[in-house]
C-alpha cells in the first residue's frame, strides 16, 4: 500500500452547531470530536477502523493530541481534512492531520499518539507480528508534538510541584462511558471545558495551541478532580481520579 496517497485523500466536513458556543467559536472538545471523525474515517477507508483492529482483541486508544490553531473558526462551515500516518515508535503511532478552508487556507492543524490497547489484558499492545505494526509511513509532520505529558514537560515542570486549584469534583456517570468500557476521550476535553471561566471562554477565538494528555483510564463510578492553574504563561488542567490516586490527564492551552 503507498503511504504517500493517505496525505491525497480528502474529506469534507460540515460543523454541527452543536460543537459551537455561544460565541460562535469552537470548543475545545470540538477540535478533538472533529479529529477523531476524520481519523476512524480514514482508518475504515483502508480496513484499519476499530471493528477491524477489535478482530484481533485490540483497540485504537489517542493518548495525546496537540492542535495548532492557524485561523480561527468562526460560525458555521465547511471543512476539508486530510490526516496520514506520520509516524511508529515503540508502541506510539502518530498521525498528523490538517483542516483546511476550500482555498486551502489551513484553519487548524496537528498531530496525535495512539497506542492498541490490548481488550483483555487492558495493557498496550506491543505485539509487533500484529499487520497494524508494518504499516508503511509518511514522514511529513505538522507541528511538535509527544506521545505523553512527561516526554513534554519533563525538562519544563516537575509534575510534583505543580499547584493547581481544584474547580470541580465530579462522578464518572454512565453517559461517559463508551464501547471500551472507559470514559470516551472526548469526555475529557468536555471537563476541560466546563472547568473555565467566562474571561477564558470568551478569550477562545485567541486560543493558538490546544494539548491534551490521557493519563490513565476512568471508569464507571470513578470520582475525580478537575484543577486548573497559569503556570508559565500556559493554562493548564488536570484530572485527578480520586479512587486510584492517578491523574487521568492534563490539557494545557495557549492563547
Amino acid at each position: 500500500m503507498e503511504y504517500t496517497q493517505e496525505i491525497d485523500r480528502i474529506y469534507e466536513i460540515q460543523l454541527d452547531p452543536s460543537e459551537l458556543n455561544g460565541d460562535l467559536n469552537l470548543k475545545p472538545q470540538s477540535y478533538q470530536i472533529l479529529y477523531c471523525k476524520i481519523a476512524e474515517m480514514h482508518l475504515k477507508s483502508y480496513n484499519l477502523g476499530t471493528d477491524e483492529t477489535m478482530k484481533y482483541g485490540v483497540a485504537w486508544v489517542l493518548i495525546s493530541l496537540t492542535i495548532e490553531i492557524k485561523t480561527p473558526i468562526k460560525g458555521m462551515c465547511t471543512l476539508y481534512a486530510k490526516t496520514w500516518k506520520s509516524g511508529l515508535q515503540g508502541p506510539y503511532f502518530r498521525r498528523d492531520f490538517v483542516f483546511e478552508d476550500e482555498f486551502g487556507k489551513i484553519y487548524f492543524q496537528g498531530t496525535s499518539f495512539s497506542v492498541l490497547l490490548n481488550m483483555e489484558t487492558r495493557k498496550v499492545c506491543r505485539d509487533k507480528k500484529l499487520p497494524f505494526f508494518s504499516l508503511g509511513v509518511s514522514g511529513l509532520n505538522t507541528t511538535e508534538g509527544f506521545p505523553t505529558w512527561k516526554h513534554a514537560y519533563s525538562k519544563e515542570l516537575d509534575q510534583s510541584d505543580i499547584k493547581m486549584e481544584i474547580c470541580a469534583k465530579r462522578k464518572v456517570e454512565n453517559s461517559f462511558i463508551d464501547m471500551l468500557g472507559h470514559v470516551n476521550n472526548i469526555r475529557y476535553s468536555e471537563f476541560v471545558y466546563d472547568a473555565m471561566d467566562e474571561t477564558q471562554i470568551k478569550a477562545l477565538d485567541k486560543l493558538s495551541r490546544l494539548e491534551i494528555y490521557f493519563q490513565s483510564e476512568l471508569r464507571l463510578g470513578d470520582t475525580f478532580t478537575v484543577s486548573k492553574s497559569q503556570i508559565d504563561g500556559k493554562l493548564c488542567f488536570r484530572g485527578q481520579n480520586l479512587n486510584t490516586k492517578d491523574t487521568s490527564f492534563y490539557t494545557v492551552m495557549i492563547f
